[in-house]
């Protein structure tokens, strides 16, 4: 629970923008760096936020969760089963995509037939 009020605390300053990030020259290099170029300059007061923000900022963006959804939602949601709710599709979609999940961790699944 320490740390977590420590990164609430630093939350609650830089979206306050008050201490450090109040000065002159954060407030002016938002505009003008990027995002990770300004925590890596100006997040060395916040210590806490600042690992979570280049960790979120290094993350590559990609869509090939939503593409996975709609492949599932199309093998399940065939023309064949075409009079199934939105609603009970949607719930065979969580359950497949967990049970997926849930598999991975089986000391089998890089083995026999379970091979992805």
């Amino acid at each position: 629970m320490h740390v977590r009020r420590q990164v609430n605390l630093e939350f609650a300053n830089f979206s306050g923008g008050r201490e450090s990030f109040h000065d002159v020259d954060s407030l002016r290099d938002k505009d003008e760096l990027d995002a990770k170029s300004w925590w890596l300059v100006h997040g060395a007061h916040a210590p806490k936020l600042q690992k979570i923000s280049l960790k979120l900022l290094g993350q590559p963006s990609s869509s090939s969760c939503c593409e996975r959804n709609l492949s599932t939602y199309n093998f399940i949601h065939s023309l064949k089963r075409n009079k199934m709710t939105p609603k009970r599709a949607e719930d065979l979609i969580y359950v497949h995509r967990n049970l997926h999940l849930i598999s991975r961790n089986s000391s089998n699944y890089n083995e026999e037939e379970t091979k992805m």
